[in-house]
């Protein structure tokens, strides 16, 4: 890959990354609305813009951002595991799409159709005040975490696994010779 197509590839996964990370503490934010939420079309406008954010902007924003991550690792002298704030980066990201894909994505839908059917006694509902909890939970425990991803990014910590060809030692063991 040239460097020209890497910055293009880093231009992508930036604004993917910070699209995704916005949506995540929205997420979080949102709920701090619903407290003032006094009728039936509220709660279920308030359950739209949600499921909106998290399926139509939230969902594309980490898809790019892992199909770019990936194409990092596979394309470039990054790779998967050359180094620990990269590994740390792609358990993260694992972590949060797959409970995503498999947890909070219908979560956030079957609380969509809760408040479609149920309107303001939603608001009554045990089941959906626990999954709108967890909801919101989830998304400053996300959001967290990716902010975390974001200065791992930068400061780039463990930074190179393998030990370098001058602290290894002529017999190729790899342990570093002691002047």
């Amino acid at each position: 890959m040239t460097v020209s197509q890497q910055k293009l590839l880093k231009v992508f996964h930036v604004i993917a990354s910070g699209l995704w990370l916005s949506c995540v503490i929205v997420l979080a934010a949102l709920p701090i609305i619903s407290i003032s939420t006094a009728s039936g079309d509220e709660v279920y406008m308030y359950n739209h813009a949600y499921h909106f954010i998290d399926m139509s902007i939230l969902i594309p924003a980490s898809i790019v951002t892992v199909s770019t991550g990936l194409c990092f690792s596979l394309f470039t002298k990054w790779g998967f595991v050359q180094h620990g704030w990269i590994i740390y980066k792609w358990i993260v990201t694992l972590f949060i799409v797959i409970a995503g894909t498999f947890y909070l994505g219908p979560m956030v839908t079957d609380l969509l159709e809760i408040a479609n059917r149920e309107r303001i006694e939603a608001l009554q509902d045990p089941r959906y005040m626990q999954s709108q909890a967890i909801g919101t939970y989830a998304a400053i425990i996300n959001a967290s975490l990716l902010v975390v991803a974001v200065v791992v990014s930068v400061y780039k910590p463990w930074k190179n696994l393998r030990p370098s060809a001058k602290n290894r030692s002529s017999n190729g063991t790899g342990t570093p010779q002691i002047p």
